[in-house]
């Protein structure tokens, strides 16, 4: 499965059939530009403005929300309940954190993640191929509580997303502070991640539509 960053939370994941999904679609307050998106599947990770943004989509696509599961070509894809913060909800709702598996892989969106997931949420994350996971604080867990899942959930790669980047107005930190957490001060973006190149360890991707 092919995996590249549009932006902000916003993925395309495209699996060897050639089918297309797209994660948690972003609205023109992120600053990153407003892209086509042809998608057969697009999931949002809950109602927030920023991740359920229908206006970029190309077609008639299944849009899966919440915890919706379904399935596209070659591609299942189920979700977990969480949380957008760490009081159960009560300040930023519920979040989903979605499971896709294609191509004999497992890659795990962690959407606006607030909090350390509970022990049943962890067993169905644990061992993923590839996590996406928001380190940029504010509204999400931050760098150090990135890490601390991440530690938690061993996958064996993992992208952060939920940044701040060129366009993006949001209080939210910049990458640096998570790959400096991790180790990889410095880390060049990558185009571009295959779940069959065996990628081990943080992978940065270059946003599409915007710019680190």
């Amino acid at each position: 499965m092919k995996i590249e960053w549009i932006g902000h939370a916003c993925f395309r994941l495209t699996a060897k059939d050639g089918t297309a999904v797209i994660t948690d679609p972003y609205d023109p307050s992120v600053g990153a530009k407003m892209v086509p998106l042809k998608a057969d599947l697009i999931t949002m990770s809950h109602e927030h403005h920023d991740h359920n943004e229908t206006q970029m989509i190309v077609g008639s696509p299944m849009i899966l929300h919440g915890t919706e599961n379904g399935q596209a070509g070659g591609v299942l894809t189920t979700a977990c309940p969480s949380y957008h913060d760490d009081v159960q909800g009560a300040k930023r709702g519920p979040n989903a954190i979605r499971i896709f598996l294609a191509d004999g892989a497992k890659v795990v969106h962690m959407g606006d993640q607030g909090c350390m997931p509970d022990e049943k949420v962890m067993e169905a994350i644990a061992g993923a191929d590839v996590m996406m996971i928001p380190v940029g604080g504010t509204y999400t867990v931050d760098a150090q509580g990135a890490k601390a899942i991440i530690e938690a959930a061993r996958p064996r790669c993992v992208i952060p997303m939920h940044v701040k980047t060129k366009g993006c107005g949001y209080p939210i930190a910049p990458v640096d502070a998570f790959l400096e957490a991790m180790g990889v001060p410095g880390l060049a973006a990558a185009a571009a991640l295959d779940t069959a190149d065996d990628a081990q360890g943080v992978v940065l991707l270059a946003p599409q539509a915007d710019a680190l």
